[in-house]
This record gives C-alpha cells, structure tokens and sequence, in this order.
C-alpha cells in the first residue's frame, strides 16, 4: 500500500506543477493588455456602416417643398426622432425583460463524474476510540446525477415587481423625451423655412446689384484718374459704394446657410438640391393669430408638457425605489422543489424528490431602517419640489412667449410698414431719372434701403413664426395626433396641417388654472354663513411650518388681509425656486357633511411679496 501511494506522489507532484503553470499562463496573458488604437480598416468599416445609414433612400422630393412636407420629412427622416424611437424601443424591450425577473428559478442539471480508486474510510469506535480497520465505500467510482431544481424567494418577487413597475414608467420617460424632440424639430423646421424663403427671395435681388455697384466703382476709378470731380467728392462716393457693398455680403452671409439647415433638418443627406414652394410676399396682414387664452394655454402646459410628465414619471420611480428599499429590509422566505437523480449502485433510492420552505431575516439590517426611510423620503421631496420649480418655470415661459409673440407682431407690422415705404421711397428715385453718378448713387442707395428694409421685415417674420411655434411647444402641444394610420410622407403631412390647423382649438379647450385651484362659486355660495369658501391658512397645531409667514416680519399681519379669497396662478409673482418654503394650505369647507374637505397647497415663496422674499 506506502508502495503504490509512493509510486503515485510524483505524478501528483507533476500535475500540480503543470496546473500552476497553466494558471500563471492564463494570468500572464490577462495582464498583457494594453490600449488598442482603431485602425485605418476599422475606421473606413465604421463610416461605410453609418454612411449607409445616413445615405440611406428616401422618398423623392417631387416638387417644391411645402411648410408641412418638411415638417412631415423631419419627423420621418430626421435622425434625433430617430434616435428617440430607439430610445422607445429600447426601454420596451427592458420592460419586457424586467417581466422574467419575476419568475421562479427552475433550473435543470447534469453530470458526470469520475475517480481514479475507490471512495473508501473507516469508522472510529467512540467508545473505545479504535479505528475497526475495515475499509467500506458507499459510492460508485463512475456516477451519472441529474437535477431539476424549482425555487421561488418571495422577496425577490416583490424587489422584482417594482422594477418592472419602474421599468414601465421609463418606458413613458422615453416617450415624452420622443414628444419634446418632435416639438422642437417642428419649431426648427419652422423657422428654419421661413428664413430659407427670405434667403430664396432676396438672393435673387443682391446678385445684380451687387454687379452695378461693381460697375458704378469701376466708373468712379475713371472719374477719379480723368480728375473730373474733386479728389474728396470721388473717394467720399467710393466709400459709400463700398459701404453699400459690404452690406450686401453682410446680408448673404446671414442667408446663405438657412436652406442647407432645412435640408439638415429634413434629414436630407448633405448638398443634395432642392426648392421651396415660394408663398406670397408676406405684409402687415399676415400676422398668425392666438386665440387661446393665456390662462387656458397655463392649464394645458401644466397638464401636457413632457417635462413635467417626465418627473412625473420620475416621482412613480422614487416611490417604487422607496419600496424596494424599504422591502429588502424584510425577511425572505424561500420556497424550493427538486427531483433527483443519482447513479450511485449503493444508493437505496436512486430517484426522489425533496421540498422545503427557508427564512432568512438580516437583523442587522433593521439598524439602518430609519435612515433608510429618511433618505427615501427625501428622495421623494427632491423630485416633488422639482417639479414644483419647473412647473413654475412652464408657467414663466408660456407667459415669455405669449409676450414676445405680441412684441414681434408689433414690431413685423413696423417693418412691413417701413419696407413700404422704402419700396416707393426707390420708385419715386427711378421715376425722378437722376442723370449722372450722384444720381446713381441714390438709386442704387434707394435700392439697397429697399433691399435691408425687406429683408428686416422677412427676417422679423421669420422670428415671428418662431415666436408662435414657441408659444405652442411651451403650451406642450403636439402639432400631430396621436395615432397616424401611415408614415408615408402624403399622411404625415396632412396630419401635420390637420395638427397645426386645430391646436389652439385642443389646448384653448382647457379650463382656466384659477378654476382648478379654487372650488366655482356655485358651491362657495352654498357654504354655511358661518363658514368662509376659503379659510385662513391652517392653524400652527396642523401646519407648524405654515405660521413663520407671518412671524418672519416686524409687524404683526392679519392672515386674512395677506391671503386673498381667490389667488389665480397667472396673480402670483414669479419667484425663484430657493425661495419656495413651506406649502400654506388652504381648506375649502364643502356645503354638506357628505362632502370631503378640499385641500390645495401653495407655496409660500409665491405668495410672499418680492421685496420681503428678496429681504430674506
């Protein structure tokens, strides 16, 4: 027996040599990496595969391109909605992966195994303590197992849940990403056509008149080298030539670049030609009118922007990260299943099957349970003050764009005016047939003053589109329905024109913002005498963070002069969202004891005035 065992210790001696060196190897050769630079091959594969992207065909452009064929081709071709569908697609397909997680674990095996002897020991006698000296095995050599395996932990179950509940609400996330980029792609695309269309009408106009100054300078060379005119005379006509010239590059610099970024926004791959469907020369009457209210276009923003749907969205996710948090604090309960198999020829039962149930609890956990809860929650407040602050952030910007748009339209109908009157300023110098270089000069001044003048007024115009696709986009109104029954280009520009036609009518439909905060007066009138529709703010015992409003000044202040009966949103002054403290509550007694009472919560930092809340 110490003969064979001798025999064998140097082939284990050389197997766990030969294991150490393939170990080392393996090791070696993971810590030889170094970076790895890509290559002109690499390189040339990956512009050919985004080329072939970019490049890819599109639908023939079968005419002059429209508002709304442009419109419809950025929304079909333009790679940042593309982007955006990907986003989508992506966030479902996790979503649908999320499901699987909470399935049970049945996991299935096999499996061979080997030994070069036998298996065998002895027992120890422990009442004696000597060995009985007979050597016994209980396993074959060669074994076949096999297992199928069923376990379930509870817990998991629900940590599980909640992420595919947190998963769902991305994927709504990455839809209202989709409608914020959608809405900024149109509001480009709008400007961006209107500045095309003055560029296409005013390139036009400045080439030949840049070749008469060219000409009225060579002439003014001759007249200076004849000596005809005084030197001052001459240079002084020279400059204005120049002056007058240098304008005009000025103004094709400015246009020359508006129609490749419609094509850029078209997703038209780079130099590819196209032309504009010309419309008519814009005046003083056409101004796009808003008919929606402001307060009604308030009311839709706040219920339809994607910003505050996305944090929304966000607050869903905090409050199931609460409750993930809070149930991995809980103990987990395990529930397993199996059949096994086993070839072994001394085994009883070479098949059975076994069950149980297993709790495991870390107590130590329970220590952080407070702190826990506490981060949770401020989590929650964070997100919920977020939105808070950029809820009032969309009510600044639907009233910013409200405004501009109303300065732009007074200030588009001053320059069409201006541009009129330039227009018969240069006839009457035409008609006046000046003889000689002064006399051109003026013509070619008056021109160049029309010329300025309409460009202004387009280019003005164009900012005034861009002001009115502004006020849509901060309103959060979709130029499209919700559901197109194609992509083809004919379609999607008929919804666009359907879209863009009615979307005062959908977001003008919207109750005003005051009578969602405060109950009609229907029902206020139907309060009690001895109640009040809307009280004072609530008493310290309820709202201890409600009372240092008033404590906070020099004097003391009565709670019912301070806070109005009716406050509307579009009253309150805009204050920054580090000044926000805490909400002051309002109650609304109903009419019956049936009724629940009402509750609306305003922030104090609104309420407050601007000097005091500056003051502090």
């Amino acid at each position: 027996m110490t003969r064979f065992a001798s025999s064998l210790r140097p082939r284990g001696n050389k197997a766990r040599a030969s294991f150490a060196l393939a170990a080392a190897a393996l090791l070696a050769s993971g810590c030889s990496i170094s970076p790895k630079p890509l290559t002109d091959d690499e390189n040339v594969s990956r512009l050919r595969e985004d080329m072939s992207v970019i490049m890819a065909p599109q639908e023939p452009i079968a005419g002059p391109v429209s508002m709304h064929e442009a419109m419809a081709r950025a929304i079909k071709y333009n790679l940042d909605e593309r982007v955006k569908l990907m986003e989508m697609a992506v966030a479902n397909q996790q979503l649908d992966l999320s499901r699987f997680d909470m399935l049970p674990r049945l996991v299935a095996g096999a499996g061979y195994t080997g030994r070069n002897n036998e298996s065998g020991s002895e027992s120890l006698n422990l009442a004696t303590g000597r060995r009985t000296g007979e050597s016994t095995t209980a396993t074959d050599r060669y074994r076949r197992t096999a297992d199928l395996g069923f376990t379930w932990n509870i817990l998991d179950f629900g940590v599980s849940y909640l992420r595919a509940r947190q998963n769902s609400n991305l994927v709504l996330i990455a839809d209202e990403r989709r409608r914020r980029v959608v809405q900024g792609i149109l509001q480009d695309v709008r400007t961006s056509y209107w500045r095309a269309v003055a560029a296409e009408r005013l390139l036009k106009r400045i080439e030949p008149l840049e070749k008469r100054i060219e000409a009225a300078r060579k002439n003014a060379n001759a007249l200076e080298a004849q000596r005809v005119q005084s030197p001052l005379q001459t240079l002084s006509y020279q400059r204005a030539l120049v002056d007058t010239l240098r304008q005009l590059q000025t103004l094709r610099r400015e246009l020359v670049a508006a129609k490749s970024q419609l094509g850029a926004l078209m997703g038209l791959p780079p130099g590819e030609n196209f032309t504009l469907q010309m419309p008519p020369d814009v005046t003083g009457k056409d101004v796009p009118a808003i008919t929606a209210s402001v307060e009604s276009l308030e009311t839709y923003a706040l219920l339809n922007r994607p910003e505050l749907l996305e944090e929304s969205y966000n607050a869903r996710i905090t409050a199931d990260e609460t409750r993930r948090a809070l149930l991995k604090l809980l103990p987990g309960i395990d529930l397993n299943a199996g059949l096994h198999y086993d070839s072994n020829s001394f085994l009883l039962n070479q098949r059975w099957a076994d069950y149980g149930a297993r709790v495991s609890w870390n107590i130590l956990s329970l220590a952080s349970a407070p702190d826990t809860h506490a981060f949770s929650k401020a989590q929650e407040e964070l997100v919920s003050f977020r939105r808070q602050a950029l809820s009032v952030a969309v009510l600044s910007q639907v009233r910013v764009a409200v405004v501009q748009f109303r300065e732009l339209s007074q200030e588009f109908s001053l320059n069409a005016d201006q541009a009129a009157i330039d227009r018969r300023i240069r006839q009457q110098y035409v008609n006046s047939s000046t003889v000689g270089q002064q006399g051109d000069m003026s013509v070619i001044q008056a021109e160049v003053s029309e010329l300025v003048s309409d460009l202004r007024r387009d280019l003005v115009y164009a900012d005034l589109q861009n002001a009115y696709a502004r006020v849509m986009v901060s309103a959060g109104v979709d130029p499209m329905p919700e559901a197109v029954p194609s992509q083809d280009l004919a379609t999607l520009r008929q919804a666009v024109s359907d879209g863009l036609g009615a979307w005062q009518q959908k977001a003008g439909g919207t109750a005003r913002l005051q009578d969602l905060l405060v109950p009609s007066a229907a029902t206020s009138e139907k309060a009690p005498a001895d109640k009040a529709p809307v009280e004072k703010a609530a008493e310290p015992t309820t709202e201890p963070k409600a009372a240092p409003m008033a404590a906070r000044s020099e004097e003391p202040v009565d709670r019912k002069a301070a806070v109005p009966d009716r406050v509307t949103v579009a009253e309150l002054p805009q204050q920054p969202a580090a000044l926000m403290t805490a909400p002051m509550t309002v109650s609304y007694s109903p009419s019956t004891r049936s009724e629940p009472v009402r509750i609306y919560a305003v922030p104090l930092g609104a309420l407050a005035p601007m000097g005091r809340a500056s003051a502090r």
